[in-house]
């Protein structure tokens, strides 16, 4: 059971469910969306990032670039990403929240006033 515990997926689960127990506990500190959260990484806010896979597969080259660099971007700050794989549960699950979500270091109240 211990070294379950560190598996990747383990890991994945942990950190989805952070996010699913902040969103109505301290919804300043977690978003999900496109725009919310490149807003908040624009503003160094994420601790974690949340991201499928399914994004990097996009048969769009300009939307793959833009997931690559985002997530590039949020290690270079300091932040944790996972990737989701969309063959797991969790990755499901994310998938419902359009794919992309973040647990933030400090609340971006400034986030409900944007459209997703």
């Amino acid at each position: 059971m211990a070294l379950i515990k560190d598996t990747q997926a383990a890991q994945e689960v942990r950190a989805l469910k952070d996010f699913f127990s902040m969103l109505p506990d301290d919804i300043g500190r977690a978003c999900y969306g496109p725009k919310h959260v490149e807003l908040a990484n624009q503003r160094t806010a994420i601790q974690t990032l949340l991201i499928t896979d399914a994004l990097f597969r996009n048969s769009d080259v300009a939307t793959r670039k833009k997931y690559v660099e985002l997530v590039e971007s949020v290690k270079n700050n300091g932040g944790n990403v996972h990737i989701f794989s969309s063959m797991h549960v969790s990755g499901e699950q994310l998938a419902q929240l359009t794919g992309i979500a973040a647990i933030l270091r400090f609340p971006l109240p400034e986030l409900d006033d944007l459209e997703m």
